[in-house]
């Protein structure tokens, strides 16, 4: 009885007494922001197997699907046991997809390092004639130009200084920073490795752990809300699979067809070039721009007009992808506008760097449909279209 005549009083209570309350540990947690973010670090560190595991099975799981759906097809007995069968099917779609994925890491890597050993050890021994081909490249241009020479000559009397006073002073620190990156990439390889262990357990249980999942959700939820957070779950899941399933494709072909001109038209450096074009294409809108100006930096110390023509190859090539190529494999995976989907870069890239960059995009195009229908369905419930 007394519950139900001070009802509304007591629920105001309870939402005060919780306000002030977050607000009080809001005010400790920024107070000890320093100890909230070393043991953030430390965790994550602690972790970090278990994040690339996570992310490794997220990305191979369309790869298992397919594969499994492959094998399905093959006809069974009259008698045979489709559940053993099944396992069978899922064990072996798994060591195919996890044996084709180390297989393209140590492709890239096998690729890349050379490439980059290589032409570091080709600059530094040539630098002086990159140089004199770029000095007898831009003089006819100054001699046409008097009026631009004398500002060109002071940027390339600063470039000089800043390469010897770097070479004099700086080099030491770089590889002191080098050396020490060198033990954080044993620590990613040693986590990535131990993600691929967790990866393939994640996929062997991925029917089992769903199943708990949806248990726990039943349990601590009403019907009607554990309904919806499921609905939630499968859009955002085909929204992220199809979004970077469908990029990942699409950066293949793109590494392939730059891979492909670039040898025809006998570019410098072209395996390292493509595989950096189609890694980068992977970045929504900047991406193409990441790979293209270092590569093109590259071939310009080599051959100017080599430059010219990668930046036209590169523009074509980004044209077909964005026209063509890109719409026929992704299609409209977001339902967002292009402006939308570009400020979300810029704030994921600012907030995340190049992870942000890659993720915002499907993340917004989830909170972006959440958010339209619940406006959608308050206009309705108050008759307005």
């Amino acid at each position: 009885m007394f519950r139900d005549k001070y009802r509304q009083q007591i629920t105001w209570g309870i939402t005060v007494f919780i306000l002030l309350f977050m607000a009080i540990a809001c005010y400790f947690l920024f107070l000890r922001w320093g100890n909230v973010v070393k043991g953030w670090n430390t965790i994550s560190g602690i972790l970090a197997p278990v994040s690339f595991g996570l992310i490794i099975a997220y990305l191979l799981d369309s790869l298992v699907s397919a594969f499994i759906h492959l094998f399905e097809r093959i006809p069974l007995p009259a008698r045979a046991n489709k559940a053993r069968w099944g396992k069978v099917y899922r064990a072996l779609s798994i060591v195919a997809s996890e044996v084709i994925f180390v297989l393209v890491i140590a492709l890239l890597i096998s690729s890349i390092i050379p490439q980059i050993i290589d032409s570091l050890m080709t600059i530094i021994s040539n630098i002086d004639t990159y140089a004199a081909n770029l000095e007898a490249w831009s003089t006819p241009l100054l001699e046409d130009y008097p009026a631009v020479k004398p500002y060109v000559l002071e940027q390339f009397k600063a470039a000089e200084t800043f390469v010897t006073d770097f070479l004099k002073n700086d080099l030491l620190s770089v590889i002191t920073r080098v050396t020490s990156g060198l033990f954080e990439v044993g620590t990613y390889v040693y986590n990535f490795l131990l993600g691929l262990i967790v990866s393939i357990y994640l996929l062997f249980s991925k029917t089992r752990l769903i199943g708990h999942f949806k248990k726990l959700l039943y349990t601590l939820c009403p019907p009607a809300h554990a309904n919806r957070t499921l609905e939630i779950a499968r859009y955002t899941n085909r929204v992220f699979k199809a979004f970077l399933v469908g990029k990942l494709v699409d950066s293949t072909i793109i590494g392939l067809l730059c891979f492909l001109g670039t040898t025809l038209l006998r570019i410098p450096y072209s395996l390292l070039i493509s595989i950096v074009v189609g890694v980068t294409n992977v970045i929504p809108y900047f991406g193409p721009f990441i790979g293209a100006i270092p590569s093109a930096l590259l071939v310009l110390m080599l051959d100017p007009y080599k430059c010219l023509v990668f930046v036209i190859f590169i523009i074509v090539l980004q044209q077909i992808d964005g026209n063509l190529i890109g719409p026929k494999i992704l299609g409209n995976t977001t339902g967002v506008s292009s402006l939308g989907v570009l400020i979300s870069i810029l704030v994921g890239g600012g907030l995340f760097g190049l992870p942000g960059m890659l993720v915002c995009v499907p993340t917004y195009a989830v909170l972006y449909s959440l958010i339209k229908g619940c406006a959608e369905q308050k206009l309705t419930k108050h008759g307005m279209p």
